[in-house]
């Protein structure tokens, strides 16, 4: 009984004990700060994102675009009045036909009677020749004679019927001219292609009646088209008018389908809405028959890629990270951010290549600066990334010792107990 009572005392002692041990456990845990909440009250350092920069040897590009023209497009006439007597079957519109075909032919009866005419013309002028020739010896005859009777002042080229020689000789020259000039007619009732081409327009038709100022068709050369481009002032300098340039059409070609065009000149205007330096390329076999190379047809709008000289130890960077005084920011290996300047050697669609003296561990800063200064520390997000993960970690492990002293806390207070 006395046992009970004297529990019954000591427990209220216990409970101020047990009391007091929480109490304190409690105030040391509040005084006991994490690890990392001393960063958060630490300086705050900026985030930003970086780049590798390049440098070696480049070969600079520009690509353009451009409508396809044929390089010879041409208006045929008829070189001889009459009617039309047969046309080609090939001589419609988009038939291919080579050089020197015929495309139509004009009737022929007129001119062979011409001809023939003319041919009579040349043999009456001869017969007048041989006999004013004739004349010629009898006057010769006739004045020997006179010579030997009497002393005479005679003018011997009247005499002798010179001038009338000369006139004879001159009426075949024009015969023979006029006939020359039939058969040339009757030759030119043939209207022939002027080149390899394809026909693009016909406007007569069998019997149509032609004069010399009539348009019979209109055909184009498809050995050869044309497409005009424009380039900047700057990339004329680096043209390698050497290479051959890379043509393509995505959308009708296909994705990664290419061929070929050369260079044939730089055009003496410039571009009158941009001032741009135009050039004149040339496309060989527009037509061709590979199957494995796209056809390329007048008017067709096509993407060409220019390649430039090699350009020597040079960086490369993008356009964003160019500032208007011609400097970068990088950030150097002690973690700051450092301005360089840099020498623009050539402005590209996409990038943009210098020459600067950058250091071998220069990160480019890969966003707009916004406020900042040279020198400024700045952790990029590597190595931000690298800081959170070890933040974390000790963050974990702090966690965990304070989980394990109040398990011994709390141990102890059992034991107590």
């Amino acid at each position: 009984m006395g046992g009970m009572q004297n529990k019954k005392k000591l427990l209220p002692i216990f409970l101020v004990i047990i009391g007091g041990l929480l109490g304190y456990y409690i105030l040391q845990s509040g005084n006991q700060k994490p690890e990392h909440y001393i960063s958060k009250k630490s300086k705050r350092v900026r985030t930003v994102q970086t780049e590798p920069l390049t440098k070696g040897s480049v070969i600079p590009s520009w690509t353009t675009s451009g409508f396809v023209s044929p390089a010879e497009s041409v208006k045929v006439y008829a070189r001889v009045a009459g009617n039309i007597s047969s046309i080609n079957p090939l001589a419609l519109p988009g038939g291919i036909l080579t050089k020197g075909q015929v495309l139509a032919t004009l009737e022929t009866v007129d001119l062979k009677l011409a001809y023939k005419s003319m041919q009579a013309q040349l043999e009456q002028a001869q017969a007048s020749y041989e006999l004013e020739k004739a004349n010629q010896v009898l006057a010769q005859e006739e004045l020997e004679l006179i010579n030997s009777s009497a002393d005479l002042n005679i003018d011997e080229s009247l005499v002798l019927r010179k001038p009338q020689l000369t006139v004879a000789k001159a009426k075949i020259s024009v015969a023979q001219n006029n006939l020359d000039k039939a058969k040339l007619n009757l030759e030119r009732t043939e209207v022939l292609m002027p080149f390899d081409g394809k026909v693009v327009t016909k406007t007569v038709g069998q019997g149509s009646k032609v004069s010399v100022s009539t348009v019979l068709f209109s055909v184009v050369n498809t050995n050869t088209y044309w497409l005009e481009v424009k380039i900047p002032h700057k990339f004329l300098s680096l043209l390698d008018k050497t290479q051959p340039v890379d043509i393509s059409n995505a959308r009708l070609w296909g994705e990664g389908k290419i061929r070929q065009a050369r260079f044939v000149s730089v055009l003496p205007d410039l571009d009158s809405k941009d001032r741009q330096v135009k050039l004149l390329l040339a496309i060989d076999e527009p037509l061709t028959n590979d199957s494995n190379t796209p056809q390329v047809f007048i008017n067709d709008f096509l993407t060409v890629n220019l390649k430039g000289k090699p350009i020597n130890d040079a960086w490369t960077i993008k356009h964003s990270t160019l500032q208007a005084d011609n400097t970068i920011w990088v950030v150097d290996k002690n973690r700051t951010l450092q301005k360089r300047a840099v020498e623009v050697l050539f402005k590209g669609r996409d990038v943009v290549y210098v020459n600067a003296d950058i250091l071998e561990d220069d990160r480019a800063l890969a966003e707009k600066p916004g406020i900042v200064s040279v020198g400024m520390p700045v952790l990029t997000r590597k190595d931000r990334a690298k800081a959170n993960s070890k933040d974390k970690l000790e963050s974990q492990n702090s966690e965990a010792n304070r989980e394990a002293k109040k398990g011994k806390g709390l141990k102890g207070l059992k034991h107590a107990g």
